[in-house]
């Protein structure tokens, strides 16, 4: 699971890696019902606790959001949103930009 993606370190309970996937995406969306593009430094805190969930979770599918709510500490807030953007920004190539990861081959 998400092998390829950009990993962003996180100390929590341990050490943990974000990771930003599709499937991150789609599921930030459902339970949000704000798209990934209009993420920002205005996030809410059920946001940014929904983000956190989802981008730990990809490592550990068996976490639950109960147990990553208990993970998080309220005063670290602006530590996680930054982390957060850092992440999103890395999985995220510019406008017009190829990942590298899919850049088409000339050999």
């Amino acid at each position: 699971m998400g092998e390829n993606a950009p990993k962003v370190e996180i100390e929590l309970d341990r050490t943990r890696h974000m990771q930003f996937t599709f499937g991150v995406a789609k599921k930030f969306n459902e339970l949000t019902g704000k798209a990934i593009t209009d993420v920002d430094e205005n996030m809410t805190f059920d946001e940014v606790a929904t983000l956190l969930y989802l981008t730990i979770r990809v490592e550990d599918p068996d976490l639950t959001q109960e147990q990553a709510d208990d993970l998080f500490h309220v005063g670290h807030i602006k530590r996680y949103t930054e982390a957060l953007l850092s992440l999103i920004s890395l999985s995220t190539p510019e406008e017009g930009e190829v990942p590298k990861d899919q850049e088409a081959s000339t050999g």
